[in-house]
């Protein structure tokens, strides 16, 4: 429920782009919203069932899944300036506001649903 929530916050967010007639705004900005949300899905129930597993596992998946993710949007993003010039900035930047937005919530949600606050005496 969270996530859908931050969906839609996102997209309101960046709409605000539209209405400032900002020379950045990218139109299909809720293509690339409904693209990280499904990767976030994905990746958050692959954090649940790594977990399962051993806590070694939990570590090697998050940071490999992280890399791989980012890995695949830059290839992306490279893909398509190179294709589409006309573009390139605005999907750029569309596509790198949307990943801080999920990126942040990632790691917010994995802390507290996966970190452990422990006490040292």
């Amino acid at each position: 429920m969270q996530l859908l929530i931050l969906t839609i916050v996102s997209i309101v967010s960046y709409q605000l782009f539209d209405v400032l007639n900002s020379k950045y705004y990218f139109n299909l900005h809720v293509l690339i919203a409904t693209f990280f949300f499904l990767v976030t899905v994905v990746f958050h129930n692959g954090l649940n069932k790594s977990l399962e597993k051993s806590n070694q596992h939990f570590i090697r998946y998050y940071m490999g899944a992280t890399a791989i993710k980012l890995m695949v949007i830059l290839l992306f993003i490279i893909v398509v300036a190179l294709t589409n010039k006309s573009v390139a900035m605005n999907f750029t930047l569309c596509t790198f506001f949307y990943y801080l937005f999920f990126s942040s919530f990632e790691v917010w949600t994995s802390m507290k649903q996966f970190g452990q606050n422990k006490k040292v005496n």
